[in-house]
């Protein structure tokens, strides 16, 4: 994976953590409002995708043990 396209799909992923269209909307889930449990849950979400980010992209030495 190019560094390019890894930084797109971390950006990307990471824009879509924000709670944008929780604003207006009230509700509760699991005892939380709407909006933090999707901050929760998409948080979860973005560290699985950043660690095969990182897993795709990271290229060590071969000289390290």
């Amino acid at each position: 994976m190019t560094l390019k396209k890894a930084f797109i799909i971390s950006w990307s992923a990471l824009i879509l953590t924000i709670p944008w269209w929780f604003s207006d909307i009230s509700g509760e889930w699991f005892g939380l409002p709407g909006w933090a449990c999707y901050a929760m849950v998409s948080a979860i979400i973005y560290s699985i995708i950043l660690f095969f980010v990182i897993q795709k992209s990271w290229h060590p030495d071969n000289n390290e043990s």
